[in-house]
């Protein structure tokens, strides 16, 4: 990583694969947010400024209080003029076509499946996105 560590910001339901992405992505000297609901994500895309987003498309998180999905926090992710900047991409296991091109049509930079990648991948695709390098996602 370079001398000032990027800050990047998970929002996933699944609370052992959240932590599991901070041991990762720390590991690898990133500073870590991670977010259990949409709505706790966009607070802290909001007032924490991340250098990058992922985010899970399905956020059925009930029990802590979630109300929407990735769908919706992309939106408004990408029409909040504080926040429209920061490069989101899905990280999700939806694969059919529409649900990617929808994610696509709301402003996501990018698409990975889970199922799809090793967290070790992912944080390696992380440090591709900082350096401007093609990745090996879907792109819209």
């Amino acid at each position: 990583m370079s001398d000032t560590a990027k800050t990047i910001l998970i929002i996933e339901d699944e609370l052992t694969l959240l932590e599991m992405y901070r041991l990762k992505f720390e590991a690898a000297g990133f500073n870590f947010l991670g977010a259990a609901t949409g709505e706790e994500g966009i607070t802290l895309a909001e007032t924490k400024h991340p250098n990058l987003i992922l985010v899970d498309l399905i956020l059925a998180n009930k029990v802590a209080g979630g109300k929407i999905d990735g769908f919706a926090v992309l939106q408004e992710l990408k029409s909040n003029p504080h926040t429209k900047a920061i490069p989101i991409y899905a990280l999700t296991n939806l694969n059919q076509d529409s649900d990617i091109e929808e994610a696509f049509k709301l402003g996501a930079d990018g698409y990975f499946v889970k199922s799809d990648l090793t967290p070790k991948e992912l944080v390696d695709n992380a440090q591709k996105i900082f350096r401007g390098e093609k990745i090996g996602t879907r792109l819209g």
